[in-house]
């Protein structure tokens, strides 16, 4: 068993609360998760020999810098990633949110989703007990509206779930299936760039070597510590501690009935107070050890947890005082929230916790992140094909920065409840926070970047606390948002044929939808994305399928399924309409499309 010393957000802490976290039954043909088992496989290491130059490096292989590359290499561009340590080591932490597996759908994973995960609980909802193997003290959930709304925001079952690590395990097998590489063992130590690229100096852990690379373009993903980071000399101003706790993942064999196998269990006796939550289904298990008599004072830092005391905690508040425990690590370490300066210097990017820090509470952080990389990927992917003007690049720190400050609040609201509730009803924090998670998680607004800024509809308050707009759980075809998700019939003499999600239709590249009278539009918009090299699919759907879809109006749609334009009738030169649309929306300004410099 490994004690560690005090830790930061990223490397410490479980990417949930567990909200999401928690097994209903097994998996079918599950894979193996910790990193001794998965180590039995080959994979690539600092020996191998590395490439002079690649389109993207991007530095640091956990969840958000291998599904950034794999969103990469599924369109073409075979980027490179790089890290120190070897990312499948180690216990599973950070669960997923039904938004990353709407991404891994549209990467045509769903198949592998549903054969690795396991089904759940609801998201957002937990239960109050005196131990985790004891009687149920309270079930807790948001609002009926939030919780019908979670239900069917999406064609993703909202209780299917993936950890940390088996989220790494399907990125890196579609990474190296779609022509991407992964060297581990290997670490960024330097970089300089020009207006022709990126050098970037690379060193094996084991020996020391050194390599250099030319990249096009490089993505920090390497973590709350991100060397890249500190390279750039951008800064995290505003990171503020708000707890510091101890974590133990371990495993054990609890009763197939145990309320911790299907939800989020926040355990509170006079031995501890708690959370046990699984992350497998079965047997992985992760608690916080948020408060315990005696537990010493942490103002300026915590101390590690001996052994004796984590296994004692432990078997409180799982209720059982003889419980076999294989403990994996006990980590100390400080929950924190805030956003870096800047997401962006020239031709270096940051994503992920690289970019911005924050608690596990409320289970988004590292979702957030692999939201990041996939704006960043079908963004870069564009201007490397010579499909969008590099200005497009200019999009990305607008658009994520109001996705996190959304998420951040999320952080901020939880902790703050957490705290303070004492005895008191725990559902006066769950429906004051569902407006928060339901808008960090998946309807967040981008008020500026790709998207049409005379059309975008932003209604949304940034900072919800349950303060929920009437326009939050409407579903409404808006600029700025997520295409709604409604199941639509079209017709089936082609593969989309049959009854399918509007966001199957939008597909991973740039889409127009009209309504039944649209007609024109499709030919429109076919023969304009032609001319313009950028790949696009056009479909009709029925009327009153899409809320705010005119019969005869369009929306385009982006390959992230961000609605970015809006025609709310039939004009009289729709080929030009969509035209201008794109060429603004991709930054070609009305030039024809040319390879990025």
């Amino acid at each position: 068993m490994r004690i560690r010393d005090t830790k930061t957000e990223a490397e410490a802490a479980p990417g949930t609360t567990g909200t999401e976290a928690a097994g209903e039954r097994p998996a079918v043909g599950e894979r193996p998760t910790t990193g001794e088992r998965l180590g039995a496989r080959e994979r690539p290491t600092a020996g191998r020999p590395l490439p002079a130059s690649v389109p993207v490096l991007v530095a640091g292989a956990g969840p958000v810098g291998l599904a950034t590359a794999m969103f990469l290499a599924r369109r073409g561009v075979p980027a490179l990633v790089v890290d120190k340590r070897d990312p499948f080591t180690g216990p599973p932490r950070a669960m997923s949110s039904i938004r990353t597996l709407e991404l891994l759908r549209a990467a045509g994973l769903q198949e592998a989703v549903e054969r690795t995960g396991w089904y759940g609980p609801e998201p957002f909802q937990a239960v109050f007990k005196d131990s985790a193997l004891g009687g149920e003290r309270q079930h807790v959930a948001p609002p009926e509206p939030y919780v019908r709304w979670l239900r069917t925001c999406s064609p993703v079952d909202s209780r299917l779930a993936l950890n940390h690590l088996q989220v790494q395990r399907l990125a890196y097998d579609e990474l190296l299936r779609c022509g991407g590489a992964a060297r581990f063992g290997v670490g960024l130590t330097g970089l300089g760039q020009d207006a022709d690229g990126v050098r970037v100096r690379l060193a094996d852990a084991g020996t020391g070597a050194e390599y250099g690379v030319t990249a096009r373009y490089v993505i920090g993903a390497d973590g709350a510590h991100s060397t890249v980071r500190r390279l750039l000399g951008i800064t995290v101003p505003d990171r503020e501690v708000v707890a510091r706790l101890h974590t133990a993942f371990y495993r054990a064999d609890l009763p197939a009935g145990t309320d911790a196998l299907r939800e989020l269990c926040f355990v509170r006796n006079p031995d501890v107070y708690a959370t046990v939550f699984s992350v497998n289904g079965r047997d992985q298990w992760v608690s916080h050890l948020m408060d315990y008599p005696g537990r010493p004072d942490d103002e300026d830092r915590i101390a590690p947890l001996p052994e004796d005391r984590a296994l004692a905690l432990l078997r409180s508040a799982v209720g059982d005082p003889d419980l076999s425990v294989d403990l994996m690590a006990v980590n100390a370490w400080e929950a924190a929230v805030g956003t870096a300066s800047a997401f962006r210097r020239g031709r270096v990017f940051l994503a992920g916790d690289s970019a911005h820090v924050q608690s596990s509470a409320g289970g988004l952080g590292m979702n957030t992140g692999i939201q990041d990389g996939h704006n960043l990927a079908w963004k870069l992917a564009a201007v490397l094909r010579g499909q969008a003007a590099g200005r497009l690049l200019d999009t990305y720190e607008p658009e994520r920065r109001a996705a996190v400050r959304a998420s951040l609040a999320l952080s901020r609201t939880m902790h703050q409840g957490y705290r303070s509730l004492g005895g008191d009803d725990p559902n006066g924090l769950y429906e004051l926070a569902a407006a928060d998670y339901i808008r960090a998680m998946m309807r967040y607004a981008y008020p500026s970047g790709a998207v049409d800024p005379d059309a975008a509809d932003i209604t949304d308050a940034p900072n919800g606390h349950g303060a929920t707009t009437p326009d939050l759980l409407s579903d409404h075809v808006r600029p700025g948002h997520r295409l709604p998700h409604r199941f639509v019939d079209v017709p089936k003499d082609g593969p989309e044929g049959g009854r399918v999600s509007t966001l199957d239709l939008a597909g991973a590249d740039w889409s127009l939808l009209t309504g039944p009278r649209g007609a024109p539009w499709q030919a429109a918009a076919t023969q304009s994305a032609a001319a313009l090299g950028i790949p696009l699919e056009a479909h009709r759907v029925p009327d009153g399928a899409l809320p705010g879809l005119a019969p005869d109006g369009a929306v385009l749609v982006r390959p992230d399924h961000f609605v970015a334009w809006r025609a709310d009738h039939l004009t009289a030169d729709p080929g030009t309409a969509v035209e201008r649309a794109l060429t603004a929306l991709l930054g070609q300004d009305g030039e024809p499309p040319r390879p990025a410099a």
